[in-house]
């Protein structure tokens, strides 16, 4: 279990993973500029341990994407 916290440590969650399979670039706007990489995780395999109130939704353009970030301190949370 790897914890994930926003930088003021309001939104906390636990992911189950024991490595990155598949590490890759998203080519959306916001990705391409802050040159953010990702993986795939499991939805069973990601649990938010508290904060899930802080969280703000951006969508774009298709709304196919869901972006979270932390509404305190503005960090991309998933």
């Amino acid at each position: 279990m790897k914890t994930l916290k926003c930088h003021c440590g309001d939104f906390e969650a636990k992911i189950d993973i024991q490595n990155f399979e598949k590490v890759f670039r998203c080519n959306c706007s916001i990705c391409k500029r802050k040159g953010a990489i990702m993986s795939i995780v499991k939805n069973e395999n990601f649990k938010i341990i508290k904060g899930k109130d802080k969280l703000k939704l951006y969508q774009f353009h298709s709304k196919a994407a869901k972006h979270y970030f932390c509404s305190n301190c503005g960090v991309y949370t998933h």
